[in-house]
């Protein structure tokens, strides 16, 4: 009975490993692209140009994903989206607030120095992005947010990372009501029966390895 066994825990590990929370995520390699901004550039919009450029110059059957690698500096102006943060009037702190679809409100802050702590993102080929920033006052103060809009004091030191072979589109997801991101795999169409017999083999060869090591120990208990 060890045969009919091994084949069908076998069979069962490689539905496993087929269902979404085994998926492997998309992958490959990752080219760096650096440049700076100026004072007084317009933080998101330049860096979304930027971005349209880089994308441009990658064929689109190799690459259509981009992500912010690191970025420090400065900004004088900015102004950020909270995530569900107090409805509460702070006027009186000097922060402008106002709501946005209900849920997250805005604030602003109009010619003060920050630096740039930290700030990630993805951009898309069609000209969508996602970014959020970390900004420290000069108190020491930190916090963060979506970016909205942000006006450069000194300069940006910026570096954008593309993966080849990942596309990033966004698409409708119903649960949040926003157009979120699904990261693709862009398929090779050259030698990819070879990438598709490599998968299967893999699959195969993992799915004998757990049967045999669940047989053996059900052959195991018997003998006991």
């Amino acid at each position: 009975y060890i045969i009919p066994v091994t084949l069908f825990t076998s069979a069962f590990c490689i539905h496993l490993l087929k269902m979404e929370f085994v998926t492997i995520p998309p992958s490959g390699p990752v080219t760096a692209h650096a440049f700076r901004l100026k004072p007084k550039a317009p933080l998101k919009e330049t860096l979304c140009r930027c971005a349209e450029v880089i994308l441009c110059r990658l064929p689109k059957e190799k690459c259509s994903s981009l992500f912010v690698m690191t970025v420090v500096g400065s900004l004088r102006s900015v102004k950020l989206r909270l995530a569900n943060a107090s409805k509460r009037d702070t006027s009186n702190d000097g922060c402008e607030m106002s709501s946005m679809g209900g849920q997250n409100d805005i604030r602003e802050w109009k010619n003060e120095r920050f630096e740039i702590v930290s700030m990630t993102g993805t951009f898309s080929r069609d000209g969508s992005c996602h970014l959020h920033i970390s900004i420290s006052d000069d108190n020491g103060h930190t916090f963060g947010g979506h970016l909205l809009e942000g006006e450069i004091f000194t300069t940006a030191e910026v570096v954008l990372g593309s993966a080849e072979g990942i596309d990033f589109p966004r698409e409708h997801d119903d649960d949040t009501g926003y157009r979120e991101l699904i990261p693709k795999q862009i398929p090779v169409h050259e030698n990819m029966w070879i990438v598709e017999i490599g998968k299967a083999s893999l699959q195969i060869c993992i799915g004998f390895m757990l049967g045999a090591l669940f047989t053996q120990r059900c052959y195991r208990i018997d003998k006991g």
